[in-house]
C-alpha cells in the first residue's frame, strides 16, 4: 500500500485534529497540519507532500491566495478547498485558480470526511498518473531522439506519420513538412516497391519483418513492426527502426579479404602450419602438413598421437602444456627420422577469459632451403 502524505491547513486548531483523526483512520493517509497559509508555505519548502487540503477563510492569506502563491512557486500539488463558505463565486474562483476539488464542511462529519478521503485519493492518483505519463513520454522522446538509428512510422500507403530527427537529417527534410511526404517521394521506384511490399506483409499479417538493404555505397538493416489499435483489433501502421551497418560490412569485407590472403599464404608455404586445442586435437592444418602426415581425408578432432610415436607425442604435449601455463610462445629444435626441424608454438587466447583456447604451430625444416647458388 502506497501511503499518501498530505498537508492540512486550517486556522481552527480543533478542526485540524478532528480532520486528521478521520483521514488517518484507514492507515493509508498521513497528515501534517498547519494553522496558517504562511506557515504552510514554509513547510512546503522543506518537505514533500502528495496533496494539500486547505480552508478558504483564514487570516493573513485565504485558501485561494494560498493556492495561487504555491503555483507561482512552481509547486504543482493536488489542492482541495475544504471550507464552510459556499458562495458560488468562491467555488468558481477556486476551480479556475487550479483547485482539484471544492468541498463544503457540513453537519455530518462521517459523510464529509469519507468524501474528503475519496477526493484526496482521486486527486493524488490523477497526479501520479499524469507524472508517470510525462516521465514515460520524456524517456521515449529522449530515447528516440538521441539514438543514431532512423525511427519512423508509416501507414499502409507509405505516408509518413512520424520520424525522429536522425531520419529527417538523413532524408534532408525539415521538422515541419515530413507529414506531407510519402515514402515514394523520397525514394526510387524500386526502393518504394520493395518497401511497400514489406509494409503490406507487416500490416496484413500483423508480424514484424527484418530487411537488409543497400543505398548507394551504404548498407542498412531495418526492423518493421506492426502498430495495432486494440480497440479496433486492427494493425493500422508500421514502425521502422533502420540501422546503418556500412562500417560492419566494410570490416567484414576486410576480414574476408585478410582471411583469403592468409589462406593463400599458408597454403603456399613449404612449412607445416597447424593448430591444436589444449588436448592436442587438430583444429587446422595446411596442405603441406597433411602431405607430410599422409592425410587424405578428414582430420579435425583427431589426436596428435594418432600420427606420431609416443616419444614424439610426449615431447609435443610437454611444449603444449608449457604454452598453456606461461601463455607465451615456445620454440624448439628437434629431429625426426634424421630430419631436423625448428618448431614454434604460439598461444591464441580467449578474449573474455584470457585462457589459451588453441595453439598455432609452425614447423620449419631449414636444411636445403637456403642453399647457395
Amino acid at each position: 500500500m502506497t501511503v499518501i502524505k498530505i498537508l492540512l491547513v486550517d486556522d481552527q486548531a480543533e478542526l485540524l485534529d478532528i480532520t486528521r483523526i478521520f483521514l488517518e483512520r484507514g492507515g493509508d493517509i498521513v497528515v501534517e497540519t498547519s494553522t496558517s497559509a504562511i506557515t504552510a508555505i514554509e513547510m512546503l519548502r522543506e518537505h514533500k507532500y502528495d496533496a494539500i487540503v486547505s480552508d478558504y477563510e483564514m487570516p493573513q492569506m485565504d485558501g485561494i491566495e494560498f493556492l495561487k502563491t504555491i503555483k507561482r512557486m512552481g509547486l504543482e500539488k493536488p489542492f482541495i478547498i475544504f471550507t464552510g463558505r459556499s458562495r458560488e463565486e468562491i467555488v468558481i474562483e477556486a476551480l479556475n485558480s487550479g483547485a482539484d476539488f471544492y468541498l463544503q464542511k457540513g453537519s455530518e462529519p462521517k459523510v464529509q470526511f469519507a468524501e474528503l478521503r475519496n477526493m484526496i485519493h482521486q486527486a493524488v492518483m490523477r497526479k501520479r498518473i499524469e507524472e508517470a505519463l510525462i516521465q514515460s513520454e520524456t524517456n521515449y522522446k529522449t530515447l528516440v531522439e538521441c539514438t543514431q538509428d532512423s525511427i519512423y512510422m508509416v501507414d499502409k500507403r507509405g505516408k509518413y506519420l512520424f520520424m525522429n530527427s536522425h531520419h529527417k537529417a538523413r532524408l534532408g527534410i525539415s521538422d515541419q513538412d515530413f507529414h506531407n511526404y510519402y515514402y515514394e517521394d523520397l525514394h526510387s521506384d524500386e526502393e518504394t516497391g520493395h518497401f511497400l511490399n514489406l509494409i503490406k506483409v507487416v500490416i496484413e499479417e500483423s508480424r514484424p519483418v527484418h530487411d537488409e538493404y543497400r543505398k548507394g555505397d551504404r548498407w542498412f538493416v531495418r526492423t518493421i513492426s506492426p502498430v495495432r489499435n486494440e480497440i479496433l483489433g486492427l494493425t493500422i501502421a508500421a514502425t521502422v527502426i533502420s540501422t546503418e551497418i556500412t562500417h560492419t560490412r566494410t570490416l567484414e569485407k576486410t576480414v574476408s579479404t585478410l582471411e583469403e590472403h592468409y589462406k593463400i599464404l599458408v597454403e603456399a608455404m613449404q612449412d607445416s602450419v597447424y593448430a591444436v586445442d589444449p588436448e592436442c586435437r587438430y583444429i587446422f592444418m595446411n596442405s603441406h602438413h597433411q602431405k607430410r602426415l599422409g592425410i587424405t581425408g578428414g582430420y579435425i578432432g583427431t589426436y596428435y598421437g594418432d600420427y606420431h610415436d609416443k616419444a614424439a607425442t610426449d615431447r609435443f604435449e610437454y611444449h603444449i602444456q608449457k604454452v598453456i601455463v606461461t601463455k607465451q610462445s615456445v620454440c624448439e629444435r628437434y629431429t625426426e627420422d634424421t630430419r631436423s626441424f625448428i618448431r614454434t608454438y604460439s598461444p591464441v587466447l580467449d578474449p573474455e577469459t584470457q585462457m589459451v583456447q588453441e595453439i598455432v604451430v609452425i614447423s620449419i625444416e631449414p636444411a636445403g632451403r637456403y642453399e647457395k647458388t
